[in-house]
């Protein structure tokens, strides 16, 4: 026992320099790029610190003593471009067309058909819908001399607009310029093909002239679009017969 009592203070003396100087200077704790720890004791030298054990990281609570998760946010709707005037007026139109074609009986065809017909009988200029009143006026009047120079002013101006053509084809027929309102419905049918109104005047006024195969092109396109017309519907059907013949 005093053996070792001896040899610990010979150790104990033996430090007391190194101590000393340790107390000169603070110790520094460092990391090597490997990411072990050291600390540097001035007078003693770096001494590696033992690696944090593992599972002794600091725990997650349970999840049930976790706050409630909010609820993620819902996506905003994309927002639609604005359309311009153009771009409803044919979506509109596109929406008229289709009660047309789908149309459950004849009345609801004819609700369709007059609400698209209104849309075409307005030429997007106050100058031209003033002329074609007035067109109208003079027509109702009994004036078709006025009526048809009018449109033709009409027509001049606005060449594009079917229903100047469909009109004045109307004025044509009844001063029994068939040729003229024959030439003025095909030019509204190319300028809008789904003009089902020019498409079976057409096809009248061509049986009348004797052409029935081409009242019956000009009618089958007319009832292709608006299926419900029962009068178009009949003329087909007779007009088929006589320029096809009876089916086997």
């Amino acid at each position: 026992m005093k053996t070792f009592n001896a040899l610990a203070l010979a150790i104990l003396l033996g430090l007391a320099p190194v101590v000393a100087n340790a107390q000169d200077g603070q110790p520094e704790l460092s990391e090597d790029p490997e990411g072990r720890q050291y600390l540097f004791i001035p007078g003693i030298g770096k001494i590696p610190l033992p690696s944090r054990p593992r599972g002794l990281e600091p725990a997650e609570p349970p999840e049930h003593l976790l706050p409630p998760r909010a609820a993620p946010r819902a996506a905003k709707p994309p927002v639609e471009p604005e359309l311009s005037e153009e771009q409803r007026q044919a979506r509109d139109m596109a929406g008229l067309f289709a009660r047309l074609a789908g149309a459950g009986d004849e009345r609801e065809a004819q609700g369709a058909a007059s609400a698209i017909l209104r849309r075409w009988s307005a030429s997007g200029s106050d100058t031209i819908d003033l002329l074609a009143a007035r067109a109208l006026a003079a027509e109702q009047a009994g004036a078709p001399a006025l009526a048809k120079a009018l449109l033709d002013y009409i027509v001049a101006l606005s060449p594009h607009w079917p229903e100047g053509f469909v009109r004045r084809a109307r004025v044509k027929a009844s001063e029994g310029d068939v040729a003229g309102a024959l030439a003025d419905l095909e030019t509204a049918a190319q300028l809008e093909p789904k003009r089902f109104d020019a498409l079976a005047a057409l096809g009248a006024l061509a049986e009348k002239a004797g052409d029935k195969k081409r009242a019956l092109d000009a009618s089958r396109k007319a009832l292709q679009i608006n299926p419900r017309d029962a009068g178009l519907e009949r003329n087909v059907d007779r007009l088929r017969l006589d320029v096809e013949g009876q089916g086997i």
